[in-house]
């Protein structure tokens, strides 16, 4: 016990001289959102309805080209709905919604031309309905809008808005235009494209606004998010392409009982999909899943601060910098640190794009707004590590079970320590917070689904911190061996104690968390490797 509290003793010691190292050197969180409150969970997966209200949607060519792409049932269906079309525009319908109202939107582009018109940062609302944030130090402050402020001004930054609170009464709940389903009523999920303008954060945002059902269409061309998601409380993603945004992809922030599923998502310069202050079940159930999946070309296949209660399985993540990520980086989360996640049966691998060179942040810092550039070049948002399969960083309590990492030429899984001070909590008793009791079983490493040999650079790497974490029953491609580093880790049989970070390993999360895109002189920090393309692992 005293060798115990001396360790701790130690590595206190150790954060306390990182600490002030790290939040000085730390860029600013990508996206600070409004003070947030997760929903009181009562809510529901919401279900597909073909039945019901509905709101028709379509646009002048929309007949031409249901007769060029939709066929069989799905033509009749499509021409009979276009006699009962009386919106040019999806935020129109939306207006005009009520509670459980189905908006049905034949095929067509749809730039949403009125919203575009509206200002941004408008008069009658900024400042006067916003709130500041303050991130890791208290210099660190942004302005966010809050709901009032959506609800004054609804398109000033997105171009289709759900909200679902009237304000009415202060209980934050939805009371109006709750269960909207949106639906591309074309036979693909090509034949409908809802397009950004490069210049509003959002293409859709969904604020209180439960029960949401996104379905059967492409979105493109945000400046933030193609999907956002708030304080929601019930809701579905399916079957979407989300491609070419600044930053995000698909993104939820402090909602619950949601369902990502058979989505493609590409050329994001930050994720595809991200889960953010996910429901705070401590394992109990998962409230939000991640399903057929297929993330590939972005940054990050998915990203998550705070992604509590996430299910993630039968996914497909691929060709991004790093595939999978969850963390306990960033300040103004809810339900920081993270714990509960859990990968069951997905596939990441060849995620080896480096999008951090000197070529690319060299054309997009020659381009800082996001209207001057070519939208489908990712520009790069926060440096991650390239070549690795999933990445922890800073969680607690998840599962990674059953699971194909190959051909990732860094790492299949990394696990490192996020001391509390990175998210802006500056109490030395909570700095080694995270990091604790992750498993990590039955996972097929550096073997591609041919049988054959596609190696990791190492399956797992870990920094040596914390306790209960375990590898067990993870096996590899025939003649070959499992890999870590460290080279002997703990099996969940016998689970370590708590234990310091190795300081040689943990060191370079200093000078990494010293990169900014936006800086000349920050873009290689000396000392860190993450950008450095790792060779080909024989």
């Amino acid at each position: 016990m005293r060798r115990l509290n001396h360790q701790r003793s130690l590595l206190l010691a150790l954060t306390a001289a990182l600490a002030g190292a790290l939040v000085a050197a730390a860029p600013a969180p990508a996206h600070p959102e409004r003070p947030s409150a997760f929903p009181d969970a009562t809510g529901q997966f919401p279900a597909y309805r073909a039945r019901g209200p509905s709101r028709v949607v379509c646009k002048s060519d929309s007949r031409r080209l249901i007769g060029r792409s939709v066929r069989g049932s799905r033509k009749r269906l499509a021409l009979r709905l276009l006699r009962r079309c009386r919106y040019r525009h999806i935020q129109a319908a939306v207006n005009a919604a009520r509670s459980g109202d189905r908006i049905l939107v034949l095929p067509g582009v749809y730039r949403e031309e009125p919203s575009r018109a509206l200002p941004e940062r408008d008069p009658r609302c900024f400042p006067s309905k916003t709130t500041q944030v303050v991130g890791r130090t208290p210099n660190e402050v942004k302005t966010t809008a809050t709901y009032e402020y959506q609800v004054a001004c609804p398109n000033d930054e997105q171009l289709i808005a759900v909200l679902g609170d009237s304000l009415a009464d202060p209980d934050r709940k939805c009371d109006v235009k709750c269960r909207i389903q949106i639906e591309g009523m074309g036979d693909s999920r090509d034949d409908v494209l809802i397009e950004g303008d490069r210049s509003k954060l959002q293409v859709i945002k969904g604020d209180r606004a439960d029960g949401l059902h996104l379905r059967n269409f492409t979105v493109q061309y945000s400046d933030f998010n193609n999907v956002y998601v708030l304080e929601t409380d019930g809701f579905r993603f399916s079957d979407i392409v989300s491609r070419w945004s600044n930053e995000y992809g698909f993104l939820t922030f402090a909602s619950d009982h949601g369902i990502y599923e058979d989505l493609e998502v590409y050329g994001h310069g930050d994720s595809g999909v991200y889960p953010g202050s996910g429901p705070e079940t401590h394992g109990k159930r998962y409230g939000i899943h991640i399903r057929r999946v297929n993330s590939h070309h972005n940054l990050q296949g998915d990203a998550g601060a705070a992604a509590n209660g996430v299910w993630f399985y039968d996914n497909d993540f691929h060709h991004n910098q790093t595939g999978f990520v969850v963390d306990s980086f960033s300040p103004g989360h809810p339900g920081s640190p993270q714990d509960s996640a859990k990968w069951t049966n997905n596939r990441s691998y060849s995620n080896n794009e480096n999008y951090w060179t000197a070529e690319r942040l060299e054309y997009c810092s020659s381009k800082p707004d996001y209207e001057q550039r070519d939208p489908k070049i990712v520009c790069p948002k926060i440096l991650v590590p390239v070549g690795v399969g999933l990445l922890i960083a800073g969680g607690n309590d998840n599962i990674v079970e059953g699971n194909r990492f190959w051909d990732n030429h860094r790492y299949g899984t990394m696990q490192i320590w996020v001391e509390a001070a990175f998210r802006g909590e500056q109490d030395l008793a909570l700095q080694n917070d995270t990091s604790h009791r992750n498993r990590y079983v039955n996972n097929l490493m550096g073997m591609a689904p041919d049988g054959s040999s596609a190696p990791n650079g190492t399956d797992f790497w870990w920094d040596e911190q914390g306790e209960g974490n375990c590898w067990q029953g993870n096996t590899t491609a025939p003649g070959r061996s499992i890999t870590g580093d460290p080279a002997s880790l703990a099996t969940c049989s016998s689970p370590r104690g708590f234990a310091p970070v190795n300081p040689v390993k943990h060191a370079f999360l200093v000078p990494c968390a010293a990169a900014d895109e936006n800086d000349r002189e920050a873009w290689f920090p000396p000392g860190c490797d993450w950008y450095e393309q790792p060779p080909k692992p024989r």
